[in-house]
């Protein structure tokens, strides 16, 4: 033990701020004392013992809270990292040095910590600091009693608000096998910081305690202003629960850990929640595949998705699995303004410049055509024009896509269905449109194609077309090169349904290697994924957003 080193998100809490610094701040700060705990409240250990039987290996705090199963415990999710969820890890509710389990041991259950997944995925605790808490499922002791049977339990105190003049604080201290927990109560206030470098800021709620150094992560913030006590936090947040001793934070405790306790009482992964409702989803004016965020979720690399709003924000949301809802992060590349609301009319995604990532074409209302390479995470950079401003672009161009049409390897052939239902591809387009390729004439059924998309459903060295035509049904065009409209497949025949997918693209959202999944957004603001897709069908329906 002496050997032992703290875990690396609590290192910054081993060292006292100087009693000299202290004098500075203007805020009081509350006394804290070790007690022998109360019985709601334990800690962790790693399930091991010593020579004599005794558990060692300590570590955080964590607290019963009420639930249908009688068996959960809220505790900080920094606390743990993807390998715990099968390690035998054990809660003691009030463990204290003279009795270290009045109360027995209960086992956590493998597989049965619940935290969000954007803040257990890597560098999660500097990205998601306003989502450390955690939520694990505990089995019964060894007489086959219930943690909450025996001990009693803690509401969960959800959107109680930052501020509250009386907060009772809990948390032991250090790593040592046999420990006493401190007590302390505190007014508790909000604070609210910007990033600091990687690290993300936020809200979050703040209680000063003197000598709350690593091991308190996870404790409770307890309401002691009422009969009825709340927990309303726990220790951990900005910078995992604080960079000094005596100032402490917590993540605030609103529909996020709702969420998190709703899954660990159904037992399922929680979700997260990072697209927005169908009420907004209705406002997307296009929706656009690609590989733009510079670091991705998952190993494999998943295509983001890049969203035009009515009111001409841009929005990135980037690619993640299927235990992250596909999409784990939103970043804005273009606040709210008037000139993207009212003029741009289309966006198309490809790689135009040969790079591996990302470009946005976009077509404004004027006619101009405009190129802007290597989009990502941070936003544009740069802008080319590749049409000026003339009334052909601006009036006639109804449907625009792009795709691997066979003019090379790269997403750069541009495919145009015009007002008059001619159909073109600009063949490896660049810094200027590609090579004409006129698929064909003026006629009137191609009037009525609604939905261009493009994907590789075929498997092949050649993309696909797919048609979303204006009575619903769906064509994929197989193998399409712009000398033919290729082999044709039906996805859907003519239905009312798919009248109201009024954006489809398509993109590499799945396991799989192939751009052959297609999002849709209907009418009603649902958006769908369809993944693996091919000649036979659109795929596999996942909901992402409800109607």
């Amino acid at each position: 033990m002496a050997q032992a080193i703290p875990v690396e998100e609590q290192e910054a809490r081993e060292t006292k701020t100087p009693a000299s610094a202290r004098k500075q701040r203007p805020q009081p700060f509350s006394p804290s004392h070790p007690f022998e705990g109360i019985k709601e409240v334990g800690t962790f250990f790693w399930a091991e013992t010593d020579e004599n039987g005794e558990l060692f290996y300590r570590f955080c705090a964590g607290t019963v809270v009420r639930s249908p199963g009688k068996n959960l415990v809220a505790t900080a999710a920094h606390c743990f990292d993807g390998n715990d969820q099968q390690r035998a890890l054990a809660f003691v509710p009030q463990h204290s040095k003279r009795n270290p389990k009045p109360h027995g041991v209960y086992p956590i259950q493998k597989g049965q910590i619940y935290a969000d997944p954007r803040y257990m995925s890597k560098g999660g605790d500097k990205s998601y600091t306003n989502l450390d808490f955690a939520i694990l499922k505990t089995g019964a002791r060894s007489d086959g009693r219930l943690v909450q049977d025996v001990v009693g339990a803690i509401e969960l105190g959800i959107n109680t608000g930052y501020d509250h003049p009386k907060l009772r604080v809990i948390g032991y201290p250090g790593f040592e096998p046999k420990q006493d927990p401190l007590d302390c109560v505190t007014p508790a206030k909000k604070f609210t910081t910007g990033n600091d470098g990687e690290v993300k800021g936020g809200t979050f709620t703040e209680v000063n305690c003197d000598g709350y150094v690593s091991g308190t992560s996870g404790g409770p913030f307890i309401t002691a202003d009422s009969e009825s006590p709340k927990l309303i936090g726990v220790t951990g947040g900005w910078k995992t629960g604080g960079t000094s001793p005596d100032t402490s934070y917590s993540s605030y405790f609103g529909d996020e850990i709702k969420r998190i306790y709703d899954a660990a009482v159904a037992g399922r992964i929680p979700a997260p929640i990072v697209l927005a409702a169908a009420s907004a989803w209705k406002h997307a004016k296009d929706i656009q595949s690609g590989y733009f965020t510079l670091n991705g979720a998952v190993e494999d690399d998943r295509m983001d998705m890049v969203v035009m709003w009515t009111d001409g924000e841009l929005s990135l949301y980037r690619g993640a699995d299927k235990n992250l809802n596909y999409f784990d992060r939103e970043f804005t590349l273009q606040k709210t303004n008037k000139l993207w609301a009212d003029h741009a009319k289309q966006v198309v995604a490809g790689d135009f410049t040969g790079d591996n990532g990302s470009d946005l074409i976009v077509r404004w209302s004027d006619g101009e055509v405009t190129l802007y390479p290597s989009v990502d995470e941070k936003g544009f950079h740069g802008e080319k024009r590749l049409v000026a401003a003339n009334a052909t672009w601006g009036k006639h161009a109804a449907a625009l896509t792009a795709g691997r049409f066979g003019g090379n390897q790269w997403q750069d052939d541009l495919v145009v269905r015009w007002s008059d239902g001619e159909l073109t591809v600009y063949q490896n387009t660049g810094e200027q449109l590609g090579k004409e390729i006129k698929v064909h004439g003026p006629n009137a059924t191609w009037t009525h194609a609604v939905e261009l998309g493009s994907g590789d459903y075929s498997h092949g060295d050649v993309w696909d077309l797919v048609v979303r035509w204006s009575d619903g049904e769906v064509t994929c065009y197989g193998d399409f090169t712009g000398s033919g409209l290729g082999t044709e497949h039906r996805w859907k025949a003519p239905n009312k349904l798919w009248a109201h997918a009024m954006i489809v693209t398509g993109g590499d959202h799945s396991d799989n290697p192939w751009p052959d999944d297609t999002i849709v957004r209907w009418s009603d603001g649902e958006l769908s994924l369809y993944v693996d897709g091919n000649a036979a069908g659109v795929g596999r329906e996942n909901q992402l957003v409800a109607p």
